[in-house]
Order: structure tokens, then sequence, then C-alpha cells
């Protein structure tokens, strides 16, 4: 039978309270102010009775027809859900048992013909033959936690689709340091046939006690203070006996209301690397003569790179026609920890008012390294045409990396950070390529990293996005590239210097002038380490902006 809602939009009753009579216009008020729907299905009678939200909810007036959901499937229900619907109703109505109907569908709004989700819940009322006589609950509209829950599970789904496409290992561990996700590659390297094998493991399981116990202690600290541990070498004893080498990083991972849920972890295998510098150090007596011609030809190399860097960048400046002067000036550190480095950096013009500044670092050292480097520096001239635009030119400069390393079947990558510097419209665009944001020391003395979208390392995705920050240029403000060659050197005891301590020093020290502010940053390293010597190399470039 059609349903109907009646006059007051909701079922009549009566009932006290100790004031007095219970008036039915209160019930009507309270019922108008719920954002739940209340409905009654007499079901002996097959007629059904809808509150206002209810009717609000099917799109239709108070007072107008409506149909019984229940028994109208085809006119209220989403084709998808009604037979899951008519199934969980008609197993309520033969066993209803304590607990009440709870089922959740698409409701199709009758006057936009749009869906919306709600929750219909129900409690069921039975003669004394147990024959089902009236079905009594509400509707609750779900649509913006199921739309949640939806563009939740997309999330989920594109992050496990990245993730098992990347050729390192990545998980994450709760507190107790358990296994909650992993991707294909840590499946592969614990040796069992999928991530789910892993999740609830701990380290304990695969590696050796002292290992185990080592790595326990690691994340327990991480999860203290907050302070990551990044590209840093481990050894791995296996319970079977075997041993394999990783390089490892690890991060804090927050809960959305900044608690620490756990760490996340990212590794790679090295075992051959670590294999193969232990076969080299035991026949290093055997090579002793070749590395010294070696070292001749890397000195030769070494000579040749540093010829390619400028020994002086020249100042950049804009005059405005009322004679205003705006200018940029530049200060340079290039140190090599070897005989050629990774690093590189680049300041070129770009129109009449503007500059480009990129620093780049290539993974690992030497010669390898060095080759990437100078590749970069001709992939560089390559795309100048770009250089206003910094998301445009890293991913330009992604693509041919990319392209380049399949080629030669090898796999590296180089972090970078380009500035594009506007002296007519006083401002720096920046876009990173997984290297570390620039140190800005503000006109009063104050120091800070300007945000920058994450975005990969170049020559690890071919079709990664690299987009864009804007700062605004003040006069006197100080701007420092670097590479992590000063940022990850570490004391004796094992830390690292990192860009907050570099922060605290130029805060403190107030210098003056670019130089002054690159020198002080090498200053606060040398202090922290305590020596002279350096483990990787290191780039710094600084610009200092002016108005006259």
């Amino acid at each position: 039978m059609e349903g109907m809602s009646n006059e007051s939009g909701s079922v009549p009753g009566h009932g006290k309270t100790v004031h007095g009579v219970f008036k039915w216009e209160m019930v009507r008020k309270a019922l108008r102010a719920a954002e739940e729907g209340a409905y009654c299905w007499e079901i002996a009678e097959d007629r059904i009775y809808y509150t206002e939200q209810c009717m609000r909810m099917l799109g239709l007036p108070l007072r107008e027809w409506a149909p019984n959901i229940f028994t109208e499937v085809e006119r209220t229900i989403h084709a998808e859900d009604r037979q899951f619907f008519q199934n969980a109703v008609q197993r309520f109505l033969s066993s209803p048992g304590t607990a009440p109907l709870r089922v959740e569908v698409r409701l199709l709004n009758l006057r936009s013909r749009g869906w919306r989700w709600i929750r219909v819940n129900g409690l069921l009322e039975q003669d004394e033959h147990h024959k089902p006589v009236r079905l009594v609950g509400v509707w609750v509209d779900i649509t913006r936690r199921k739309m949640a829950d939806m563009h939740a599970m997309e999330d989920r789904d594109l992050f496990r689709t990245l993730i098992n496409y990347l050729p390192d290992s990545i998980y994450f561990k709760n507190r107790e340091s358990r296994f909650v996700v992993a991707n294909e590659a840590t499946a592969r390297k614990m040796q069992v046939r999928t991530p789910s094998d892993i999740i609830g493991s701990r380290d304990e399981n695969f590696f050796d006690a002292e290992m185990s116990s080592v790595a326990r202690r690691e994340e327990q600290e991480i999860m203290a203070t907050g302070k990551p541990i990044t590209n840093r070498i481990h050894h791995e004893p296996w319970k079977e006996g075997h041993s394999t080498w990783t390089r490892i990083s690890k991060f804090p991972w927050y809960a959305s209301d900044g608690s620490v849920k756990g760490i996340v972890g990212i590794s790679s295998d090295v075992t051959e690397l670590i294999e193969a510098q232990h076969r080299y150090r035991r026949i290093a007596t055997q090579l002793d003569e070749r590395n010294r011609a070696l070292e001749k030809e890397i000195g030769l190399a070494r000579e040749v790179q540093q010829a390619l860097q400028p020994v002086s960048i020249p100042d950049r400046r804009w005059t405005l026609p009322g004679g205003t002067v705006r200018r940029a000036h530049f200060h340079q550190v290039y140190m090599p920890s070897t005989g050629v480095a990774g690093d590189c950096f680049e300041v070129f013009p770009v129109g009449s008012s503007g500059l480009g500044m990129i620093i780049c670092d290539v993974m690992g050292h030497g010669v390898r390294a060095a080759l990437i480097a100078s590749m970069l520096r001709g992939l560089m001239e390559q795309v100048s045409n770009l250089a206003d635009t910094p998301g445009l030119l890293l991913s330009s400069l992604n693509r041919q990396m990319s392209r380049i390393f399949t080629q030669a079947n090898i796999t590296m990558f180089a972090t970078a950070c380009y500035v594009y510097l506007d002296l007519d419209k006083k401002r720096l665009t920046l876009s990173g390529a997984g290297h570390p944001a620039p140190i800005i020391l503000k006109p009063d003395g104050r120091a800070y990293l300007p945000p920058i979208p994450r975005s990969p390392a170049l020559g690890l995705i071919e079709n990664a996005m690299f987009r864009e920050s804007e700062i605004r240029l003040e006069p006197g403000m100080k701007l420092m590239l670097y590479t992590d060659g000063i940022t990850e050197a570490h004391n004796a005891a094992g830390d690292e210097l990192g860009a907050p301590r570099i922060m605290d020093a130029l805060a403190a020290g107030k210098p003056q002038n670019i130089q002054a502010v690159l020198e002080t940053a090498l200053a606060a390293m040398h202090r922290f380490t305590g020596t002279t010597e350096q483990d990787d190399d290191i780039c710094l470039l600084g610009m200092e902006f002016t108005e006259e």
C-alpha cells in the first residue's frame, strides 16, 4: 500500500509528564529539531508514516504522498543496494532478536533525483503470536561520513599503489614496534608471501636478538624525541644465520592530534655494496699502485670540476623608473670531501630582471656522482627556457634524468632545490626535489625554513610533479641553499647537526652580510663536530637582497 505522511508529519501518541499532560505539539517540535527522521511502518495495514525530516530526505513536502521504502525499494533504494536491503529487512522481520535493525543504503531524493546515504535503524513490535505488527525507527543521514570513508579508501588505494611500486622497503610500526603496514618490497625482504603476513610481527620474528634489541631501542628514542634516523647503514644478522646490509631511514609517525603513533621506516638493500667494500679492503694492497695512478687522475678531475664552479658571482641589479635599485648579492662555499664531488650549483640571469639559483646533491660520492653532477649542468642549459617556472624546470630535468638512467640501467637520483628570484616583482619562487628547504634570514634576524611542497628526488619517478611556493622579498632578507654535507655532519656521539642548530647559530650571531651568514653556518658545524674534517661534500650558496 502507498506510504503516507500524516498531517503532523509524525506518528501520534500520548504521554504524561511530571508537570501534566504531554502535549503533542511538544513532540512535533522535538522531532523537527532532531537531525534524524522518524518513521513508523504499520506492517499489518501496509501503511507507513514519516516525520518531516524523512520527507525532506525523500525530497517531498510533508503532506505529499511518499513511497514505502521497505515495500517499494525499486522507487527509493539504489539498484546496487536493493537486494542487500531487502534481505536485511526480511531477516530482521523473521528473527529480530534483541538487537535493532541497522542497515546502510543509498536513498533517492525524488525531487533532485540525487542519492544520499542513510542508516535505517528500527525496532520491531510483535503481537501475542510473535507476528510482526509494527516497525518503528529513524533514518540518519550519513552521506558526509560515507563520502569521507570513500575518499579515505581512495587515498589508501593510491598510497598502497605508490609504495608497492617503489623498490625500497617501506613499512609502519606501532608504539610496540609491531608492523601495521608494509609494501611488497618488505614482504620480499622478509621472505613471506604477502605484506599481510608481516602485520603484527616484530623484528625478533626475523632477525637475531641483539639486532632486534638495538632496533627497538632506536625506535623508542625516535618516538620519545621526534628525531629521525636518516640514511644510516645497518648490519642485519638474520635468525637463519645469514646477514645483510641496508641503508635505513626512520621517522616518527604522528596521529592527527599530534601524538606519536609509531615510526615509519624506509630501507634499501646495500648488501652488495657493503660486501664489495669489504672485498676491496682485502685486496687493497694489490691495488695500491693502481690507486696512486687513479688519485692523480682524480686530482686532475677535481681541478677541472672546481674550475667549472665560479670563483665569484657578480651582483644582479634592477633599477626602477624612479631610480630605486634592487640588488642581489651572492657568496658561495664549495668543499668536496674527496677528489671530486656530487654537489653542484648554478646562478644565472633570467630575462631582464630575474635570476635562477639551483643547488644539487647527487646520490653517493666520487667519480660516479661527479659525472651525474656534470650531466646535470649540461641538462640545465637545455631547460633554461623554463627558468622562470621552477616546477616545470625540475619536471623537465627529472624526465630527462629518468630516461637516461633507464637506458643506462642504473639506479641513481639527485636532490635539488631551485629558486627563481624576480627583482621587478620582489618575490622568490621555490621548488624542491627531495632536497632540504633553504634557510631564510629575515631582516630582523629571525631564521626560518620556508614551506616547499614535497616532491621526489630527480631521476626516481619519470612523471613526477613538482609544485612551487612563493615568498615576498624584503630588503635585508638573506637566503642560504645548502647540501646535506653540512646538516648531516655529526659529532663524536653520532648526533647530526641538523638545520635547527644552524638557524639558532644564525639568530644568535646576527650576521650582517651574506658572506658572514655562510661563515657562521660553517663555524657552527665545526663547533658541533669538534673537527675541521668533513665526511661529505659541502656546498653553500647564499643570496642577500637589498633595495636602495
